[in-house]
């Protein structure tokens, strides 16, 4: 028995030597670069790759055996053109287990990988990858070798685990000549240990990705995988996520990310637990799942972002701060999120956004992924507007620069450059409303706010504008057909019983009026320019003012100036004129503003000039009407009035007379040196008051009617008439003494 077991011990031992020398002389006198050539020949006959195998082909043999490559490129067929190469690979396996029919890989390793992908219109480089045989000849062969393969069998047992799987110092390039895509992503390293398709294994990955618009990111991530191959199910728990984005920012952003991500394609679904991602100063947290993946997509979960202070988010990515007149606006600013919504849909319901002391809440999402309607019913309870505005700035106001220019003034500076987004409008589906509850700017406040817009087929719609403000409402609907050529813009507007006083404030910086102010309108433009728009701009408004004051301005101390003036020609009559006052003048008033009891006008939108054929108000001391224009971009105006008053006096010949007036200038301008009398107006008038009352006087006192248009002329028609008269009496006288 002794023998036999010494027998057995000396033959096993001997075939143990037998291995180590077989394989000694199979890693140390085989020399592997015999094979290049058929490698090379494999590759171009089953690849269609041309191999050019610069480096070495070596064995390993302890303590590992294995297999490495030096630097080898590949390309397809004939192509100049790199397509990929390496600068080093290994493969190794552990040596004992060997001798025992097992395989224990040791490890593999990659150094720089590089591909070189290219798209267009005539396809891709990659598809030309491959067997170039006919069909059928490549099937046979297929089943020949599957023949061969199911007919073999190994001793050796498949390895479990890998100890490391090393990528180094990778580089994809990505090019499409159609749409000028360029991506690169290289510095790719991979790592990963104790690699195993059963259990989770530690894996990091870092690289860097960079485009044709100079976005760059750097990434660096380091996660646990658990692998299910068979059912293509993969869990990455935990999973964190470095970045630095540069290119979408002035200065680059550190990202970080931790979750934990479950992907199971054969149940379409992807779930993200745990979530947190950390950028410029921001904290969003939360959970997102996701069913239907590659169907009709269904998102649910909820995200929450904590408060964060947007100006120092800007400071963070290198933008310029927000200048606001309150230091502390936009400083608290948090969304909370709650994802849900139909298959094929991606809602946010309810929504809540909270901006300092303002909620934004309701829902938004897209109800539709297929056509991408975007829809919106969200509400802001309130907002004072105030704060969020720049600061103002003192700046010396050119008092030139307002006035002077006419009807045409303001037009050079319109901008010829596209103003409306036509390409994107057109695909545009919205269906939305929004509604604010209260809103204050500048001394004015609005509530009950509500506004709807639709948008389709390149027609986006203002359904609703509607609120309440300064004691009064408006409502406003829009439209803008952006579907054909030339975009095309009507509207309409009214306004009921506004106070008029604080939006005059606004737009002029002055306290010009007050009043009961009511209008409606309606307008039409067409054109893609500033100044298209408002070449083609029509519009026609009515417009009611009750209860006014106009500061600064007193029609009627310009009526009794013009008046008195004109008196000034005609002292003879002025005791005439105006009994009871000795100093020949009318008394000027003490207001230096004009009561309007009620006024109505009817305008027309012609260009950049609204025309104003219609001008009818009663004042509190006479009554006026007249027409004119003024150019809305410039507020250059001019109007001629008619002015009738009864406070002139008790005079017959000045209470029913139409004085003439004519405003012009600018809104920006002193109000007090807008108006003045027409002086030629004012003349006639004095002419045919002077005419008339000549008339009256010749009358009574001598009983001749005189005709003519001034005094002068009715004295000489009546001193005609007087010695014709006496002529006549005469006459008459001689013929009775002659006869006689």
């Amino acid at each position: 028995m002794g023998r036999l077991l010494k027998i057995l011990l000396i033959t096993v031992i001997a075939i143990i030597l037998l291995l180590a020398i077989a394989v000694f002389v199979i890693t140390q006198v085989i020399d592997p670069n015999e094979f290049k050539p058929e490698i090379e020949k494999q590759a171009r006959e089953q690849a269609n790759l041309t191999l050019n195998i610069e480096g070495d082909l070596a064995w390993q043999f302890w303590p590992s055996l294995g297999v490495s490559i030096g630097r080898t490129e590949a390309r397809i067929a004939d192509q100049e053109d790199l397509f990929a190469a390496l600068n080093e690979a290994s493969l190794s396996v552990a040596v004992l287990p060997l001798l025992y029919g097992q395989v224990e890989m040791d490890g593999i390793r990659l150094a720089g990988v590089e591909v070189n992908l290219v798209d267009g219109p005539d396809g891709a480089n990659w598809e030309l990858i491959g067997p170039q045989t006919p069909a059928t000849e490549t099937e046979n062969t297929d089943t020949e070798t599957g023949n061969q393969d199911s007919g073999e069998s190994g001793s050796l047992d498949i390895p479990l685990t890998i100890p490391e799987v090393v990528v180094s110092d990778g580089k994809i390039r990505y090019r499409n000549s159609s749409d000028g895509t360029d991506i690169v992503v290289e510095h790719f390293n991979l790592g990963a240990q104790d690699v195993n398709l059963d259990s989770p294994f530690p894996l990091q990955m870092s690289l860097r990705y960079q485009d044709q618009s100079d976005m760059r990111v750097d990434m660096n991530l380091d996660t646990v995988l658990a692998a299910d191959i068979d059912n293509t199910h993969f869990v990455l728990n935990p999973m964190t996520l470095d970045a630095n984005i540069a290119g979408a920012t002035t200065m680059p952003v550190d990202v970080h990310l931790e979750q934990n991500l479950d992907v199971n394609l054969n149940d379409d679904t992807l779930s993200i637990k745990d979530l947190l991602i950390t950028a410029a100063g921001t904290e969003t947290r939360g959970n997102v799942d996701v069913k239907a993946l590659t169907g009709d997509l269904q998102v649910s979960g909820k995200l929450s972002t904590l408060p964060f202070d947007a100006n120092k988010v800007l400071k963070a990515i290198g933008e310029a701060p927000i200048e606001t007149t309150d230091s502390n606006a936009l400083s608290k600013i948090s969304l909370d999120a709650t994802l849900g919504g139909e298959p094929n849909s991606i809602m946010v319901k309810p929504l809540t956004l909270k901006l300092d002391d303002s909620t934004l809440s309701g829902s938004a999402g897209l109800a539709s992924l297929a056509s991408g309607k975007i829809v919106f019913d969200l509400l802001l309870d309130k907002i004072n507007l105030d704060g969020y505005m720049p600061p103002s700035v003192d700046t010396e106001e050119d008092s030139s620069a307002a006035a002077g220019t006419g009807k045409t003034g303001g037009t050079a500076s319109l901008s010829t450059d596209e103003l409306i987004p036509v390409d994107t409008l057109r695909p545009l589906l919205i269906d939305g409303k929004f509604a604010i509850g209260s809103l204050s700017y500048d001394g004015i406040s609005a509530s009950d706010m509500k506004f709807a817009v639709t948008a389709k087929d390149g027609i986006v719609k203002l359904t609703e504008a509607t609120g309440k403000t300064l004691d009064g409402s408006f409502s406003a609907k829009a439209t803008l057909d952006a579907s054909g050529k030339t975009p095309k813009i009507t509207a309409s507007n009214s306004v009921t019983s506004v106070q008029i006083q604080p939006i005059a404030q606004m737009a002029l910086d002055d306290d010009l009026a007050k009043g009961i102010f009511t209008m409606t309108g309606t307008y039409s433009a067409s054109g893609n320019s500033e100044k298209a728009l408002m070449d083609s701009a029509k519009g026609n408004i009515d417009l009611n003012l009750a209860d006014a004051t106009v500061r600064g301005l007193n029609l009627y101390h310009t009526l009794v100036g013009g008046v008195n003036d004109m008196l000034g020609q005609f002292s003879g009559l002025a005791a005439t004129l105006i009994p009871g006052q000795e100093s020949g003048k009318l008394p000027s008033s003490l207001s230096e503003d004009t009561k309007i009891l009620d006024l109505n006008s009817k305008a027309r939108l012609d260009k950049n000039v609204a025309y104003l054929d219609s001008l009818d108000a009663v004042l509190s001391k006479g009554k006026i009407s007249g027409n004119g224009w003024m150019n809305i971009l410039n507020q250059d105006f001019d109007l001629k009035i008619g002015m009738q008053s009864p406070e002139l006096g008790t005079s017959k010949y000045l209470t029913d007379t139409t004085w003439p007036l004519r405003c012009e200038g600018n809104l920006e301008g002193d109000p007090a040196k807008w108006c003045g009398p027409d002086k030629s107006g004012f003349k006639d008038i004095g002419k045919q008051v002077a005419a008339k009352a000549t008339q009256d006087k010749l009358k009574d006192k001598l009983g001749i009617e005189g005709e003519g248009d001034t005094a002068e002329e009715v004295i000489k028609d009546a001193a005609k008439k007087k010695a014709k008269e006496e002529m006549d009496k005469q006459l008459q006288d001689g013929l009775k003494k002659l006869f006689n």
